[in-house]
């Protein structure tokens, strides 16, 4: 009897519970659920870990493999493994100081031709400066310039691949570990770009006209990498109007200006006699200068609008022209220091090398870089525009497939 009672009990238990028969406890159901999905995390988790560990591992090999491609080479390149360094001279710059200048006497080891495995020596001579030469260590790879059959030479420059594609790796490596496949789609447009401008001076080499070849290569520029990274979806075709109907307007801008102000004096550019139109190129680097810029205030204002429509569909116009009033003051001033501090740093070199030969900075200013000054100016302008004609498109875009469905529905 006692035992029939407990039986009972339990039967009233576990019906009270939900679970008579052979059913699962709702309770039990959502442990089973969350044993499963934890598993779940952790089988992705693990497949995540793998996919960076073999990343890792092929960075690695390529650095190896990089390091050790002296064979692909056919220039002569050697391996310093001794220095000798004395001071040779003394010369007077144009301060009136006296600057010394140093004689390396180096050996090295030939890494490759048919010579490999020899002892080169080599000479350099560098100045305490170093504007135009450079100081050579014991364990660096340099390419050198040897003198006929000898064994004797100078050094032509450091050998700076392995620097290059360790730099690239990790750069590469660092975005598959933090945004994944975003960091893929990423190195993908940076492909794509490379691809764009290779095509673009092609198109120049073979005798086409420079303003053709731009327009060419800047539609590019704003359609490709966007939709690789986002798709044909209603935001990437908001940024890539935006971009170009921004580009449109500045660039009009500019040739009104320019016509109804005499122009730019050419005299101070440089490298002027290789081209019949200076003017031409001018106008190329204006166009080309700032479309990184505009494009991503044209991007942030596109996909911050397409994320709003997508949480709150029935978002107004108006509510979504104010938000994205809202980003474009948040992001405009950084875009323009951004895009101030690219001009400025490029500058550094030129302002330094003249202020050094006492040339006056204002001179500089007015002198060698004009053309910057102007990019700058209109590229900033270009910015400010970004904001309204990608808060406009951006609307247009999120709202227009809405507004349809609606008038569907009412129907």
């Amino acid at each position: 009897m006692k035992e029939e009672e407990k039986q009972n009990q339990k039967s009233r238990e576990t019906q009270e519970k939900g679970c008579d028969g052979g059913q699962i406890c709702p309770e039990r159901k959502e442990n089973m659920w969350g044993t499963v999905k934890k598993g779940w995390i952790w089988m992705l988790a693990e497949k995540q870990r793998k996919r960076m560990l073999a990343a890792a591992l092929v960075y690695l090999f390529v650095l190896l493999l990089v390091a050790n491609d002296a064979w692909l080479y056919k220039t002569p390149v050697a391996k310093i493994t001794e220095v000798k360094t004395k001071e040779s001279r003394n010369e007077e710059d144009v301060h009136g100081e006296r600057e010394p200048y140093y004689a390396q006497q180096i050996k090295g080891i030939l890494l490759n031709g048919e010579k490999k495995g020899k002892t080169v020596r080599l000479s350099n001579e560098y100045s305490y400066s170093g504007v135009l030469d450079q100081k050579y260590q014991k364990g660096d790879k340099v390419l050198v310039a040897l003198e006929g059959d000898s064994l004797k030479g100078t050094i032509k420059s450091l050998k700076r691949d392995t620097h290059l594609a360790a730099l690239s790796g990790a750069l590469m490596l660092l975005l598959l570990i933090v945004t994944r496949e975003k960091g893929l789609l990423t190195i993908l447009t940076v492909v794509a770009n490379l691809g764009i401008f290779v095509l673009g001076f092609t198109g120049f080499l073979q005798g086409r006209e420079v303003i053709a070849v731009c327009n060419f290569m800047t539609v590019l520029f704003a359609v490709v990498p966007l939709v690789i990274l986002n798709g044909f979806h209603k935001k990437t075709w908001a940024a890539v109007f935006s971009t170009l109907g921004v580009l449109a307007l500045i660039m009009g801008m500019f040739d009104l200006t320019m016509q109804y102000t005499g122009g730019l004096d050419y005299s101070s550019m440089e490298y002027l006699g290789s081209m019949d139109d200076p003017g031409e190129l001018f106008r190329a680097e204006v166009m080309l200068a700032g479309l990184g810029a505009i494009m991503d205030v044209a991007v942030t204002i596109s996909s911050a609008l397409g994320e709003i429509a997508r949480k709150n569909p029935s978002v107004s116009v108006r509510e979504l022209i104010r938000s994205g009033r809202e980003i474009g003051y948040d992001i405009m001033g950084t875009m323009m220091n951004v895009l101030l501090f690219v001009f400025a740093c490029s500058q550094i070199p030129t302002f330094l090398i003249r202020m050094n030969n006492d040339v006056d900075f204002f001179t500089i200013l007015r002198l060698h870089i004009p053309y910057e000054i102007c990019c700058f100016l209109v590229e900033s302008i270009g910015i400010v525009l970004a904001i309204p004609v990608s808060i406009f498109f951006g609307a247009v875009f999120m709202k227009t497939g809405r507004i349809r469905k609606d008038r569907r529905e009412d129907r």
